[in-house]
């Protein structure tokens, strides 16, 4: 079996450290494997110095307090006022969209009452100008019907009583036709 040999510091020792050979700073190291190796045994390092083992330079520098991990926070809080403006914005639209709706709906009503509105007063303008209601609001007024009736003949000037002529009673007009 070979004995290695490791940097040992001066005046500690290890629990269940075995005397080693005549050096004084080496202690026996065995491999772990346990099978004899096949290779010839190497020969002995020379002990090196004893000297601070290097420490592997760390990532962060070590400080007294430890720094709190905070650079979730303003990204959290950043997703948490997207999301409330988007809520107070969805809420404004749907009030918004909810009171054009009420006065939509308000104005079609009116509208649709209106429109039986005029549709009465159109009857009752039609009624009243039949002639068979002039001549009875007529009567009702003292009124009566003329039975000499006469005409003016306004390119001649004639007055023509009775039943007119043909002639007479023809439309002269450029570019009437009959």
């Amino acid at each position: 079996m070979a004995t290695y040999t490791t940097p040992r510091t001066p005046g500690r020792t290890s629990p269940g450290e075995r005397p080693g050979p005549k050096d004084p700073g080496t202690r026996p190291f065995s491999p772990r494997h346990t099978r004899p190796t096949t290779r010839p045994a190497r020969p002995a390092r020379p002990a090196r110095p004893a000297t601070k083992p290097e420490a592997r330079p760390a990532g962060r520098p070590a400080t007294g307090r430890t720094r709190a991990r905070h650079p979730r926070a303003p990204f959290i809080l950043l997703l948490v006022g997207l999301l409330g403006g988007a809520l107070v914005s969805l809420l404004v639209i749907s009030t918004t969209l909810a009171e054009g709706s009420y006065r939509i709906t308000n104005l079609q009503q009116q509208n649709a009452s209106l429109a039986k509105q005029e549709q009465l007063l159109t009857q009752q303008v039609a009624q009243a100008s039949s002639p068979a209601q002039i001549a009875q609001e007529a009567e009702q007024l003292g009124m009566r019907p003329n039975q000499q009736l006469q005409f003016i003949n306004l390119k001649t000037g004639k007055v023509v009583s009775g039943h007119p002529s043909r002639a007479d009673s023809e439309i002269s007009v450029p570019g009437y036709t009959p």
